[in-house]
């Protein structure tokens, strides 16, 4: 489905026919309009005929994805208001333009009615044309549109001469420029529907931040767990060292360590002789 300038196309209708639904496309002298729109738009196939002739083929509706579609939409400059040879400069009026460009109609007219620019009566004037042209030929609500384009071109430029000194002339360049308004209704792209797995419950109230945090941080220590219980039984087991089950042999080898460091730990006795050459 595609919504433009107040229609809605349906999916089963190709590109060429929805867009001759539209107030102002609808006429035979407006064939060429459409399909250069969709030449620039690249939405169109060659297909040869058995004859050699070649013919262009447009998709349907339903089959565009959301940037074509939205590629088609800034190509559709409908409803507009034009107005051309204006004197003032194009310098001047693109100051004023910025200051409007994609804001809401109400906030448009607000801020040209204000605004302490010579050529700003000049865009508000156009601006209410433009707002007219769309209820009246395609019964659209000013509540809904936005500001979609304001494109100031270079109109004529007059060429005057002034005197100056020493006989020389001096030249003045007076400007004109063309401006254009196009208007376009707000909408909003559908919602994609989400996977399974990461649909909630029904009834289960939306995740903060914090929480899909946590859940994160729980799975990944799950499964961290998981990688240790699988590496541990997978690790071989050793096997333990045979115990000694005999009493007697252990008490038989503990007396014999404690002879050998009594033996070790006794010094050696001197006689009276021996101390009396120590003495001497």
């Amino acid at each position: 489905m595609l919504r433009l300038v107040g229609v809605t196309i349906p999916d089963d209708v190709d590109l060429f026919n929805g867009l001759r639904m539209i107030k102002g496309l609808d006429t035979k002298h407006n064939r060429t309009k459409i399909e250069s729109i969709l030449t620039k738009a690249r939405l169109y196939t060659r297909h040869i005929e058995k004859n050699g002739r070649v013919t262009k083929v447009y998709p349907k509706v339903g089959a565009l994805s959301w940037k074509e579609k939205s590629r088609l939409i800034d190509l559709v400059d409908i409803p507009r208001a034009k107005i051309t040879n204006v004197h003032i400069s194009p310098q001047k009026l693109r100051l004023i333009a910025d200051e409007i460009r994609g804001k809401p109609v109400d906030q448009a007219l607000g801020i040209l009615q204000f605004l302490p620019k010579g050529g700003a009566p000049l865009l508000l004037k156009l601006l209410k044309s433009a707002i007219a042209n769309a209820g009246a030929n395609h019964e659209l609500k000013a509540d809904s549109l936005f500001v979609a384009k304001v494109l100031i071109d270079v109109g004529p430029t007059m060429r005057r001469f002034m005197a100056r000194a020493r006989g020389r002339a001096c030249r003045i360049r007076k400007r004109s420029s063309h401006a254009l308004i196009v208007l376009r209704e707000k909408f909003t792209m559908p919602k994609t529907k989400k996977a399974e797995g990461d649909a909630p419950e029904p009834g289960a109230k939306p995740q903060t931040s914090e929480a899909k945090r946590d859940s994160t941080v729980s799975r990944a220590s799950k499964a961290q767990q998981a990688s240790k219980d699988t590496k541990a039984s997978e690790a071989p087991k050793v096997s333990e060292a045979p115990q000694v089950s005999s009493a007697p042999e252990v008490q038989k080898a503990s007396k014999v360590a404690e002879a050998s460091m009594a033996q070790t730990h006794e010094a050696p006795k001197l006689g009276k002789s021996a101390k009396i050459q120590e003495g001497k």
